[in-house]
């Protein structure tokens, strides 16, 4: 770990695919321990050595380049597995979000098209089983594992990681067998054919739209995700790493579990975010630097037992947060290496360098990864703004998307025919061209680090039989930043209370959209085209 770098060089972006990275870390770094997961410590060659497993158990599978296979479950060793293993035979990796209910999973399960699904059978108080008995309704799902067409989608085999899975899904241990009949030879022959600009992860990210969007993500961008942003934090080989993120974000399939094969580093992961879970992982394994999002920082701290763990390794870390919460930070959990970030699943980011003054660590998001560019426009006429003026933030370079999987016209909206990617949001530069993020410009909400559409929440809101209309906004939170509050019109001569609606939510959709505050209207401000106007919804609920 270094908090005064040599230089703030460029970052060698490896331009190779992700399995070929692998096996060159493995050659490199046999014995080292590049993963922790909870209790497991897997080595470089341990890990070589289980993908290529789970990679020929997927050929056998009938798994092939281009085909997706959905994974619905938390931070498990099985998921770095699968993800790195669909990278070398082609294939694209989906996660589905553990908090997700059946609408969500439905929807990412027909939108993908998604062959396999591997997943836990439950997870804390989710009961997966039944979510997805919802989604794949009759008699499709039958022992074993094999789904009959017209069950979800394009859904051929459903994979159990639990020790006691469903009787209607194939096991792990059988499921690896499976790849026994595919040999070394057979796979490395596959491996050779993939070409870097291959899409092997989806991501669905909200947005503006009432469905979230598939952002299919090549081996470049998954690969160098992780490295380029612990280059500024001053990690190197060798160096421990906590991630707070889950690897259905980007910030964990793409942040956490490739990284090890570009610094060489360990890479500490929860099975998930739990305040002592993450104290003792940082304490036992020494972690230098780690990520986390200002809601963590701030459970950490207000926790009983924060003082009771020695946290003395950890010198850096990247948080989202106002200037004071940074100052915080810095202070009460003693992180001199602390910086922010900025990024978007479509297009990379910004970061300041560990080294940074504080007052621009605390206040910006620091400037453009090496091989990008940055610059601020007008959202109305798309004229580039001088430094100091506030307009939409745009990004290109090699850290963006392929596109949105199936919506040509959403990814010609995003990303312009000079290859800017229109991010929604809203910021300026100073004159270093360091960023400082202002707001939304898209009808997007920020919950916890969660990214919530406004108009999915209210798509549901309106299936409600006794909802005439409904507008969503965010409602500030200390711990969050902001949850979701609704206002809804109920339908002529009905009636709706806050619980009630507050119910229906919660049994549609992952907890975190879920409205935490309801009001009742029955006059909206409007436009003269008749549109609401949540500015004024705005200052109407939220003074």
């Amino acid at each position: 770990m270094k908090l005064q770098p040599e230089s703030h060089g460029p970052y060698a972006v490896m331009e190779m695919c992700v399995g070929d990275a692998l096996d060159e870390a493995a050659r490199k770094w046999p014995e080292r321990t590049g993963w922790v997961f909870e209790e497991e410590h897997i080595s470089y060659q341990q890990m070589k050595e289980h993908v290529d497993r789970v990679a020929r158990a997927l050929l056998a599978s009938g798994i092939e380049r281009g085909d997706v296979v959905a994974v619905w479950m938390p931070n498990l060793p099985h998921f770095a597995f699968i993800e790195l293993a669909c990278a070398k035979i082609g294939a694209i990796i989906g996660a589905i979000n553990t908090r997700s209910k059946v609408f969500e999973v439905e929807h990412f399960m027909k939108h993908s098209e998604a062959k396999l699904l591997v997943m836990v059978d439950r997870f804390i108080k989710h009961d997966f089983v039944a979510t997805l008995n919802e989604v794949c309704r009759g008699e499709a799902r039958q022992i074993g594992g094999d789904v009959a067409a017209g069950g979800v989608g394009q859904l051929r085999k459903v994979v159990s990681v639990s020790s006691a899975p469903d009787s209607r899904a194939q096991s792990w241990t059988a499921f690896i067998a499976l790849g026994e009949s595919v040999t070394a030879e057979a796979l490395a022959t596959i491996q050779r054919q993939q070409n870097i600009d291959d899409p092997i992860l989806i991501q669905y990210t909200s947005g503006t739209t009432s469905l979230p969007k598939g952002a299919l993500c090549n081996h470049r961008y998954v690969l160098n995700f992780g490295g380029v942003l612990m280059q500024r934090l001053g990690m190197e080989e060798g160096d421990a790493f906590l991630n707070t993120q889950p690897f259905y974000h980007v910030g964990g399939s793409c942040g956490a579990v490739p990284a090890p094969l570009t610094l060489g580093c360990t890479v500490v992961s929860a099975e998930y975010y739990e305040v002592e879970r993450i104290l003792s992982l940082i304490e036992r394994e020494r972690c230098v630097a780690r990520s986390g999002y200002g809601a963590m920082y701030i459970m950490e701290m207000n926790h009983p037992r924060f003082r009771e763990f020695d946290l003395s390794s950890l010198k850096a870390g990247w948080c989202v947060g106002t200037a004071e919460l940074m100052n915080r930070v810095r202070n009460e959990m003693n992180i001199p290496g602390l910086l922010q970030i900025y990024g978007a699943t479509e297009v990379g980011g910004t970061s300041a360098w560990v080294d940074d003054p504080w007052e621009l660590r605390s206040s910006s998001c620091g400037s453009p990864i090496y091989g990008t560019e940055l610059k601020i426009v007008d959202p109305a006429t798309g004229a580039t703004l001088a430094s100091g003026e506030i307009g939409e933030i745009c990004m290109r370079g090699w850290w963006k998307m392929n596109g949105y999987l199936k919506q040509p016209a959403e990814t010609a909206s995003t990303v312009d025919a000079d290859g800017w990617v229109h991010t929604g949001d809203l910021g300026h530069v100073d004159e270093a061209g360091n960023l400082y993020f202002s707001s939304r410009l898209k009808d997007m909400l920020k919950i916890g680090g969660e990214n919530v559409s406004a108009q999915e929440v209210e798509a549901v809101l309106l299936s409600h039989p006794r909802i005439a209309q409904v507008a969503v906004i965010g409602a500030p939170d200390e711990r969050l930043t902001e949850v979701v509050m609704a206002i809804v019109e109920p339908r002529h001569n009905e009636q709706v209370t806050e619980e009630e609606v507050i119910a229906y939510c919660a049994q549609r959709m992952a907890n975190f959209r879920v409205p935490r505050y309801v009001r009742i209207t029955q006059t909206w401000p409007l436009t003269d085209s008749g549109k609401i106007q949540k500015h004024k919804l705005r200052e109407q609920y939220l003074v």
